[in-house]
């Protein structure tokens, strides 16, 4: 009897002392991202990632896109930051590798299976500092199937459209627009597609060579519809926070929302019954519709990551196939060439909205990086009537920084 439990105490010792090396030999990479409402998309993600590497545990961490980047500025200055963190492209990126912050990637991944538009977004004077591994993202003007079809209406492709329908679903006692305006992101980026509408892609171009202005008489035009625009959206709409009204809109309570293709991710969290349609943003008069597109905040590495091979190989992994298709089906639209949605026909609609006149955002380009965030900053303001269309848009102006080699 002895010799029986000797043994099994031997085998129990083995076994733990197996079980202790295998834990010891795992590596945790930490991850930070800031879209709560993705949460379990992209776990299954990571999951698929860990099962085909059982030494790798990726530990995420969501953070409300209102506190990510000041949890995230804090962190890096103390050292404390996270193995893998996303970062806005362009000069974001750039000052962070100035700082030494990230891990130049340059000769350790390979970005051939990306897009054209997410190299070019990705690359900093010849250098690549982060991957765009959960995808881009393109901005239209999501509208609630129901309720046009219920009245009979067609989505606007115009401002005197736009504006004529907000009266028409006032009087039918229907919230015209939700607009969560309390951080200025979704008045940037109604701005942001009401520039595009005016200038489109090689007048962007001008702008940032200096040879247009956003104070130039037609692209003043983009101001002012901006300024009209309020009227249209919710009671309370300066004080709702972004991802409140994003639920409200996933709940019916507005008949139109500016929205990324991201966010239809997060409708059905809310509301898993959502029926909503997309379309590139109405023109001012004399425009085209457009849409803007960017990328999902690419992923840099940590410079002093201790696992630095580690978070670069599961960089690489996150650019094949296998999930990039499971990004653009689950969460929004991807960055690897050939990838197409299987069945989500709101991710179809987003990519047919962006065919005509699409733009890339403003805040990944160093001469209009500020741009995006002065808008933020005074979209209240033009609102309100504290300062009037002229003013705003040479605010915005005064936040170019033109390039002599454009």
């Amino acid at each position: 009897m002895k010799t029986v439990i000797k043994g099994l105490l031997v085998g129990v010792l083995l076994a733990t002392t197996a079980i202790s090396a295998i834990a010891q030999d795992k590596v945790v990479l930490t991850m930070w991202h800031n879209h709560p409402e993705w949460k379990d998309r992209v776990e299954a993600i990571l999951n698929k990632y860990e099962e085909m590497n059982p030494n790798i545990d990726i530990q995420l961490e969501e953070i409300s896109g209102t506190n990510y980047n000041t949890r995230l500025n804090t962190a890096l200055t103390a050292g404390e930051a996270p193995d893998l963190f996303g970062l806005n492209p362009g000069p974001v990126t750039a000052d962070a590798a100035a700082a030494g912050y990230t891990v130049d990637l340059t000769d350790r991944l390979d970005i051939s299976g990306l897009t054209d538009s997410a190299k070019a977004a990705i690359t900093l004077d010849g250098k690549i500092y982060s991957a765009p591994i959960l995808g881009s993202y393109t901005v239209g003007l999501y509208y609630q199937r129901k309720i046009f079809e219920e009245n009979g209406l067609t989505p606007p492709t115009n401002q005197t459209e736009f504006m004529a329908l907000c009266d028409t679903l006032r009087e039918k006692g229907i919230t015209p627009m939700i607009a969560p305006a309390q951080d200025g992101i979704i008045p940037s980026f109604l701005y942001a597609m009401m520039v595009a509408s005016v200038v489109k892609a090689e007048g962007f171009d001008e702008i940032r060579a200096g040879t247009r202005k956003f104070t130039d008489p037609d692209v003043l035009k983009a101001a002012y519809f901006l300024k009209d625009s309020y009227s249209c959206f919710q009671e309370g709409a300066l004080a709702t926070p972004y991802v409140e009204g994003k639920a409200l809109f996933a709940l019916g309570r507005g008949a139109m929302l500016e929205g990324g293709s991201a966010d239809y991710a997060g409708f059905l969290e809310t509301n898993p019954d959502v029926d909503v349609g997309v379309v590139p943003f109405p023109a001012v008069d004399g425009g085209t519709p457009a849409t803007v597109t960017g990328m999902e905040a690419p992923y840099n590495v940590n410079a002093k990551s201790e696992h630095i091979d580690e978070a670069v190989a599961f960089l690489q992994w996150m650019m094949t196939a296998e999930p990039a298709q499971m990004v653009v089906d689950t969460i929004t639209l991807t960055t690897t060439k050939g990838i197409v949605p299987s069945d989500n026909e709101v991710m179809k609609e987003m990519i047919e909205a962006g065919r005509s006149n699409d733009v890339r955002v403003f805040y990944e380009m160093p001469e209009t990086g500020a741009v995006f965030g002065v808008v933020q900053q005074n979209a209240a303001a033009l609102f309100l009537g504290d300062i009037t269309p002229e003013e705003f848009a040479q605010i915005v102006q005064d936040a170019v920084k033109p390039s002599s080699s454009m």
